[in-house]
C-alpha cells in the first residue's frame, strides 16, 4: 500500500527522526546509519519478513487506488548470475555496508564529491582520502584479498600455457569478484565489457552479464536523506509515498510519489555512503593501474586515464542536480524528434541526492510479456531509439552513455522515453565525421582507407604504421560481407573489430566503445522479437539522409567517396541513397537544393568534371539504342541496325537512367512538350543543333518557371556543366556520325555482293542518311 504521510512523531534528542508507526504490523529492528558525510545520523527501520512469509513482491503490491508496483524485481532473477547470488543476499549486503561504512567522515567530504563531479581532481581527492587512511588500508586489503587470488591464477594459466583453455572459466570468476566487491568495481566491470581493446572477446561476453542492482536499502533511511536534502519534512513535500521502492540499483533507488497539487512524480534518493565508497575504490584503483603501467609498458595504452575518464563519468552520476541538467539538454536536443520523450524535471523537490521527476506510465522493452499485452511491438520502438542514438552520436554528439534496455520505456500513445541521464558523454565533432567516413569506406571495402580512418579518430598514434591492419580488416570483411553491409548482424561487427582492435594497438576512446554499446543493446532488444532484424539497414537511412543534406565538408567529402571511384560515376549509388534517405524521419526533400549548390561550388570541380562525363555517357548511349530501334523497324533487319549503330555496353541501364532524367527535369520546369532523345536528323539521329536549341529552350523555361533553377544554371559552376554536357555530345555525336558512314558503307557491300533486295533499299537509305551525318560530322 502507498504510505500516506503525516504529520511526524517529536524528534528524538540528536536529530534523529523518532521511530515511524509499521502500518503494516513488522517487527522493527533499529540501528544507527550515517547517512551523509557529517555527524548527522538517523534511526534506520529494517523490515523483517512477516509470518505469512510474503516476499518483497508481493508485500509490494498496493491494495486498491494504490500504485502498482512494476513487474521488475528489485534483485535478479533466479538463475541469473548464480554466482554472485551471495552478494544480492540481505547478509551479503548487511557485511558489505559494514566492511565499506567510513564511520569517521570529515565535514569536507559532502563538498569534495560535489567538486569530483564538477571537476574531477585526483589529486584532491587523494590529499583528502589521506586523512582516513585507516578505512583507505582497509579497503585495499579486502580489494587485494579478492583479486589477488584471480590474478595469481591467470598468472599460472599462462605458464602453463592454459591461457585461452581456461578464459571462460577465468572470465566468469572475475565478474563473480566485481560483483562481491560493491558498484563501484561493478560498473567498472560493465565499462570494461565495452573495451575490445583492453580485454578478448571472452571476458567482454562475460562482463557484460554483470548486474548493478542491489536491494533497496530501508524507507526510514530514504526519508531521512530526503529530508536532510530538500530541508522540508517529508509531509511537506509530498502527500503519498509507495511503500517499496519501484526500482533499485548500486547508486540509489527510486518512489512513486504524489506531489501535494496531486501530480505524479518519480522520486529518485541516493544510496547512503555510496559516494564516499566511490572516492575510496577510485583512489584505490588509480594508484593500482598506476603500478600496472610503470611495471607492463607492454600494455598498448596507458590505464591511469581510463580510470581518471571513468571516475570522472561516476563522479558526476552521483549529482542529481546535474542529472536533471542533462535531461532537460536531451529534451532540448531530441525532444522534436517524432516519439521520443524525457520525464519534467521538478527543480524544488531536486537536490544533489534526490532527484524528482515526472512520472510517466510505460513499459520497459525488455518486459517482452507486457510489451505484448499492451499491444506494443518491440521492434517499432527499436527503430525510433536507432533514429534518436544515430543523431546523438552523429549529430550533437551528446548522448546517453548508460545504454541500459531498462532506461527505455514505452508508453501505450507509442512514444519512447529515455530515462536515467546521471551517465552522458560527447563525441567530438571530428569524430562524428570520422565514424561517418569510416561506414563509408566499410562500404566501398576500401581498407587501407579504413586504416588511416583510425588517425583521424585518434585510436592510433600518428608514429604507427597502420598498414598492416589492412589485411586483418579485409580477412575478417571479406569473409562476411557476402552481400551488402546493410544485412549484417551489427554485434558480428562489433565482434570482428574487436578481435582486430586486441591484436593491434589501439586506444579506443571510451566515447566510441559507449557508441558500440549503444548500438548493440538496442540491436539485442530488436533480436529478441525478430531474430532477422538488421541494425544497419534500419540505420542507413539516417546515414543516407545526412550525406545527401548535410554541407560539412568532411560529409561532402564522404559523399563524392561513395558515389565516385576510379573516376566513375555510380548511379546506384546516389539512387540508394535517395531511395534510403527519404524513408529518414525528417528527410526534408528541400535540402537536397544544398546538394545543388555543392556540386555548382569550386570545392566540387572535380566532381563536375565525373559527372559531365556520366550525363554525356549515358544520354548519348540512350539516344543510338533509340536510333538503332527505329532503324530496325524501318529496315526490318537486326544486323543493319546495328551495324550502322554498334551496340555499346550497359545501352539498357543508360536508357532507363536517361527516361528518368529526362522525366525529372520535364516535371521540375513544367515543360508542355516533355523531353525527348529524338532528333532531326535521319531515324531520329540527335544533332549539335538539336542540343543547342534544347539547352536555349531549358533556359527560357527556368527563368520563367523555376527561377532557383535558373540561378544555378547562371552560375559559374552551372555553366560549366551546361557547356561540358554540350561540348560532351558534340564530340560524342560526331564519332558516332563517322560510325555511321563506315557502318552504311559496308552494309552497302555486302548487300549489293548478296543480291540486293529489299536489305539493298534499306542500305541505299542508310547511304544517303551517312552523306548526311558526314556533312554534319564535317
Amino acid at each position: 500500500m502507498p504510505i500516506p504521510l503525516r504529520s511526524p512523531e517529536p524528534t528524538t534528542r540528536g536529530g534523529c527522526l523518532g521511530r515511524r508507526r509499521a502500518s503494516n504490523g513488522h517487527q522493527v529492528a533499529n540501528r544507527r546509519v550515517s547517512t551523509h558525510a557529517t555527524s548527522v545520523s538517523v534511526v534506520a527501520a529494517t523490515k523483517e519478513q512477516s509470518a505469512s512469509g510474503r516476499q518483497p513482491s508481493e508485500r509490494g503490491k498496493a491494495g486498491k487506488g494504490g500504485f502498482q508496483r512494476p513487474e521488475e524485481q528489485l534483485a535478479p532473477p533466479r538463475g541469473v548470475m548464480e554466482s554472485t547470488e551471495w552478494f544480492y543476499s540481505e547478509t551479503a549486503q548487511r557485511e558489505w555496508v559494514q566492511a565499506m561504512e567510513l564511520d569517521t567522515l570529515t565535514p569536507e567530504m559532502p563538498m569534495l564529491l560535489k567538486e569530483m563531479g564538477i571537476n574531477y581532481d585526483p589529486d584532491r581527492l587523494a590529499a583528502v582520502l589521506n586523512k582516513r587512511w585507516p578505512q583507505v588500508y582497509a579497503r585495499a586489503v579486502q580489494v587485494s584479498a579478492t583479486l589477488g587470488g584471480f590474478i595469481a591464477a591467470v598468472a599460472r594459466d599462462y605458464a602453463l600455457g592454459q591461457f585461452e583453455s581456461n578464459m571462460p572459466r577465468r572470465a566468469k570468476e572475475l565478474r563473480t569478484l566485481l560483483g562481491k566487491l560493491g558498484p563501484a568495481l561493478v560498473k567498472i566491470g560493465q565499462a570494461l565489457s565495452a573495451r575490445p581493446d583492453l580485454l578478448p572477446r571472452t571476458y567482454l561476453e562475460a562482463l557484460s552479464e554483470l548486474q548493478d542492482r542491489l536491494p533497496s536499502f530501508p524507507n526510514e533511511i530514504a526519508f531521512a536523506v530526503i529530508e536532510e536534502e530538500l530541508g522540508q519534512p517529508v509531509t511537506e513535500l509530498f502527500s503519498e509515498l509507495s511503500e517499496l521502492p519501484v526500482a533499485a540499483a548500486s547508486l540509489g533507488q527510486v518512489y512513486r510519489a504524489r506531489l501535494l497539487d496531486g501530480t505524479d512524480v518519480a522520486v529518485k534518493v541516493q544510496r547512503p555512503n555510496i559516494g564516499e565508497t566511490i572516492a575510496v575504490d577510485m583512489l584505490l584503483l588509480r594508484r593500482l593501474m598506476a603500478v600496472v603501467d610503470q611495471r607492463l609498458p607492454q600494455i598498448n595504452q596507458p590505464l591511469v586515464p581510463l580510470v581518471d575518464e571513468f571516475a570522472r563519468r561516476l563522479f558526476a552520476e552521483l549529482d542529481y542536480v546535474q542529472e536533471g541538467h542533462n535531461c532537460e539538454r536531451f529534451q532540448a536536443l531530441y525532444g522534436s524528434m517524432p516519439r521520443v520523450r524525457t520525464p519534467k524535471i521538478y527543480w524544488q523537490h531536486t537536490s544533489r541526492r534526490v532527484l524528482t521527476m515526472e512520472w510517466i506510465e510505460g513499459v520497459k522493452l525488455t518486459n517482452s510479456p507486457a510489451m505484448a499485452a499492451a499491444g506494443l511491438d518491440v521492434v517499432d520502438f527499436v527503430d525510433v531509439g536507432i533514429e534518436c542514438t544515430l543523431r546523438q552520436l552523429l549529430e550533437h554528439g551528446y548522448f546517453h552513455a548508460d545504454p541500459h534496455p531498462g532506461n527505455l520505456l514505452a508508453t501505450r500513445s507509442g512514444d519512447l522515453v529515455y530515462l536515467d541521464f546521471g551517465m552522458m558523454s560527447e563525441a567530438p565533432q571530428y569524430a562524428r565525421y570520422a565514424i561517418m567516413a569510416h561506414v563509408v569506406h566499410l562500404v566501398n571495402r576500401d581498407y587501407e582507407a579504413m586504416c588511416k580512418d583510425y588517425y583521424t579518430l585518434q585510436f592510433m598514434d600518428p608514429s604507427v604504421d597502420t598498414s598492416p591492419i589492412a589485411p586483418a580488416l579485409a580477412a575478417f570483411f571479406d569473409d562476411v560481407l557476402t552481400s551488402s553491409v546493410s544485412q549484417l548482424n551489427f554485434k558480428a561487427i562489433v565482434d570482428g573489430l574487436g578481435e582486430v582492435l586486441f591484436r593491434f594497438p589501439f586506444r579506443v576512446p571510451a566515447y566510441y566503445a559507449l557508441i558500440l554499446r549503444s548500438l548493440t543493446v538496442l540491436e539485442g532488444l530488436a533480436l529478441q522479437a525478430d531474430p532477422n532484424y538488421k541494425l544497419l539497414a534500419k540505420a542507413y537511412p539516417y546515414m543516407a539522409k545526412r550525406l545527401l543534406t548535410d554541407p560539412a565538408p568532411e560529409l561532402r567529402e564522404s559523399f563524392e567517396d561513395l558515389i565516385i571511384k576510379d573516376g566513375q560515376f555510380r548511379w546506384s549509388r546516389l539512387e540508394n541513397l535517395l531511395r534510403e534517405g527519404s524513408k529518414s524521419s525528417d528527410f526534408d526533400p528541400t535540402q537536397l537544393w544544398l546538394l545543388a549548390e555543392w556540386l555548382l561550388s569550386p570545392g566540387a570541380a572535380g566532381v563536375r568534371t565525373t559527372v559531365v562525363a556520366e550525363l554525356g555517357r549515358v544520354i548519348d548511349a540512350a539516344a543510338a539504342a533509340d536510333v538503332r530501334q527505329r532503324i530496325q523497324q524501318q529496315t526490318g533487319d537486326q544486323a543493319i541496325a546495328e551495324a550502322l549503330v554498334p551496340p555499346q555496353p550497359a545501352e539498357t541501364e543508360a536508357q532507363e537512367r536517361a527516361a528518368l532524367l529526362l522525366g525529372a527535369i520535364s516535371s521540375r520546369l513544367a515543360l508542355q512538350e516533355p523531353l525527348q532523345l529524338q532528333g532531326s536528323g535521319p531515324f531520329g539521329v540527335i544533332t549539335p543543333q538539336d542540343v543547342q536549341r534544347t539547352v536555349a529552350r531549358l533556359r527560357a523555361v527556368a527563368a520563367s518557371t523555376a527561377p532557383r533553377v535558373s540561378a544555378l544554371m547562371e552560375q559559374p559552376g552551372g555553366v560549366e556543366i551546361v557547356n561540358g554536357l554540350v561540348g560532351q555530345l558534340s564530340r560524342r555525336l560526331a564519332a558516332r556520325a563517322i560510325k555511321f558512314v563506315f557502318g552504311a558503307q559496308q552494309t552497302l557491300t555486302r548487300t549489293n555482293g548478296g543480291g540486293g533486295g529489299g536489305g539493298g533499299a534499306a542500305a541505299a537509305e542508310a547511304v544517303d542518311s551517312s552523306r548526311w551525318a558526314r556533312e554534319r560530322a564535317v
